[in-house]
This record gives structure tokens, sequence and C-alpha cells, in this order.
């Protein structure tokens, strides 16, 4: 059955009534009536720093940042590890064997250079310098991926940031009302988690350092803990499950979503080049597509395809525009920007979804007739 969203919380929604929501929120300005349009451009411009403002004013939900900040850390710390381990390797190859390549005569001056080579001054001065030049390039590199990678790691510990604000919103998390299919609370959920990932991480470590056929037989460590868990907690098993056919499907469809705002931008580059008006465009079109990627989650969450997508996001094209604009700013910030900004772009995309009318994504025969719209 295709989804019906609620004018207000955007779950699926078929009758008049929202059992999700019941049309009202706890959170003021989501109570407040539809906005009109230029209202609705200022919440795309505000919905980052009003994300980052429930972030900061929730409690319990910041320890949920953590992990995929220290994951992201540990992944460029290994990468960094590695990649001078080959900067190394390579000088060390390189470094001069003997004199007899730089034809000196005999003197203070071959004594002098005897001297460097015996005690590795040549060879150190050489990976300095190329340590250097590798630690500039490597900062440059990991300043403008930070984001990408954080945003990656961060996806399913923001999914239950905003179950737990939507919970306070509307007095249940709607998508664990429709979909979650066992009572196992989140809290053990969570700590079993935890549990398979740290011996999972800990496999993964002995499969890199030891040598094979050691490494193969630590790797199989981790089906063995996902098995022995699952079989000593039953429903854990379920709710794994569940979220792997849920994570799947929400990667499927974001896929699709980022290759088509990749092909919005690569089809419309030509707009950067026309006078005038031509990049003030090609920076809407580039909010758009940044918008419809941050608002992932949210959509998600709801189980919208991505035509219900594509249709909420034309239908509201200015507001989610002003948002994917202010959001790509803040972006560009180095290393503050992601860390910060990630966080409050999703939390803030999610109440611009609940903020925005989405009564043109139902049928006509069961839309809700809004109040009228503020000036």
């Amino acid at each position: 059955m295709p989804t019906v969203p609620c004018h207000l919380c955007g779950y699926d929604s078929p009758d008049a009534e929202c059992v999700h929501c019941g049309h009202t929120s706890a959170e003021p300005s989501l109570a407040d009536p539809r906005p009109g349009i230029l209202l609705a451009i200022l919440d795309g411009l505000r919905a980052v720093p009003t994300g980052l403002f429930l972030l900061a004013r929730t409690s319990g939900v910041k320890r949920f940042l953590v992990p995929p900040f220290v994951l992201t850390l540990a992944l460029f710390a290994v990468l960094f590890w590695w990649a001078w381990g080959g900067l190394s390797a390579l000088l060390d190859a390189a470094h001069l064997q003997d004199l007899s390549a730089l034809d000196l005569e005999a003197g203070w001056v071959r004594d002098a250079a005897t001297w460097l080579i015996e005690k590795q001054v040549v060879v150190w001065t050489a990976k300095l310098s190329g340590g250097l030049v590798f630690l500039l390039a490597s900062s440059l590199v990991a300043l403008y991926t930070f984001s990408v990678a954080y945003e990656a790691l961060s996806g399913p510990f923001l999914d239950e940031i905003q179950g737990r604000l939507e919970e306070r919103w509307f007095g249940r998390n709607p998508r664990n009302t429709i979909q979650r299919p066992t009572e196992l609370g989140v809290n053990r959920c969570i700590a079993l988690s935890t549990i398979v990932g740290a011996v999972a991480a800990a496999a993964v470590a002995a499969w890199w350092t030891l040598s094979a056929p050691a490494a193969w037989l630590a790797l199989l460590a981790v089906p063995l803990v996902v098995a022995v868990t699952v079989v000593l907690e039953r429903e854990y098993g379920v709710w794994l499950w569940w979220v792997v056919r849920v994570e799947g499907h929400t990667l499927w469809v974001s896929v699709k979503a980022s290759i088509l705002a990749l092909l919005v931008l690569v089809m419309f580059f030509w707009l950067k080049f026309v006078p005038v008006i031509g990049y003030a465009l090609f920076v809407a079109l580039a909010g758009f597509s940044t918008a419809i990627t941050l608002l992932d989650i949210p959509f998600s969450r709801r189980q919208w395809p991505l035509e219900k997508r594509l249709q909420f996001v034309v239908h509201q094209f200015l507001p989610t525009v002003a948002y994917g604009a202010v959001a790509s700013l803040l972006f560009l910030i180095p290393v503050l920007g992601p860390i910060l900004m990630v966080p409050a772009a999703s939390i803030g995309g999610q109440w611009l979804v609940c903020r925005l009318d989405k009564s043109s994504l139902r049928p006509k025969d069961v839309r809700v007739a809004a109040p009228p719209p503020q000036a």
C-alpha cells in the first residue's frame, strides 16, 4: 500500500485522524499553523540552526554522537598510519648507499658527507621533508573528506536521535509503532550491539595484524559472536534482522537519491557560466540536491519512496533549497563544520519535514483542511 503522509508528522495516516501525532505536537514550533510561502522559506533558512538548538537543549541524545565521531577518528588514524608506513618504506628504499655517486674529492667536505651518511642524517632529512609534504597533503584531504565519512558512520545514531525527538514531540516514536517487530528494549539492543561491535572490531584488528591462516581464523569471530548473541537472546536476532532489512532498503533508496542529485548537478553545471544569473541558479540547484541527501533519514523513517520524496521537495522547492544552501555553506568549515553541522542538519531536516505542509502528498478526499496560513 502506498504511504499517505500525515500533514504534520509525515507518517502513514490514510484516515483523516492521525494515530501517530493526533495533528498536534509538544514542540511549539510544530504546533503552529502551517506556514505560508514566506515563512516556509524562512523555516528553510533557520532549519539547521534550529536543529543545533534542539540537539543542545534535548537531554539524553548527545551521547549518540560520540561513537560515530570516535569511529571516524579511528578510521582516519588507520588510513594515516597505513599511508605513513608506505611513505617511510619508499624513502628507506631510496636512501644513499655510498659516496661514489657524489664524486667528492678527499678533504673535509667528503669527511662531513661520510659522517652525515653514517649517521643517516640524509635519510632522516629526506623523511622529514617528505613527512611535512605528506602531513600537509593528508591534512587537506582529511579536512574535506571527514564530513563524508562522519555523515556515513553517524546515520544509524542520528536515526536513533530522531526517534527520541519524535517521541518527545508526538508522545511516541511512530516508526517503532509501525515497524518495530519486537518489544526488546532499545537500551538492551544498544548494549548487545556494543558488545558484538567491540568483538567484531577486535577480530578485524587481529585480522589486519596477523598473518594467514591465523588472520582468517580471527575473522571467523565476527559471525560467531553474532550467532552466539542471537542464540542467547532470540528477540535480538529478530530486531537485528529487521534493522538489516530496513537499513538495506534505506541504503538502496538513498543511493538512488544521491545518484539523482549528482546527475542534476552534472547536467546543469553549465549554468555556472551563464552571465549574471547563472551562478545563482546553480547554487539553488546545489542546495536542492544537498537537501535531497540530507533529508534521507526523516524520509526513510517515514518509508517514503523516491517518487514521494521528489514530490515533496518539488512542492516545497524554495524552503528545501534554502535549507540545502545553508547546510552546504556550513559544511565548508573544515572539521568543525561536519562535527556540528551533520547532526544539526539532520535534526533540522527532520524538523523541517514536520514543519512544512504535506497535504499535497495525500489524496484529495482525505486531505485535512488547513487553518489560515501565517503571512
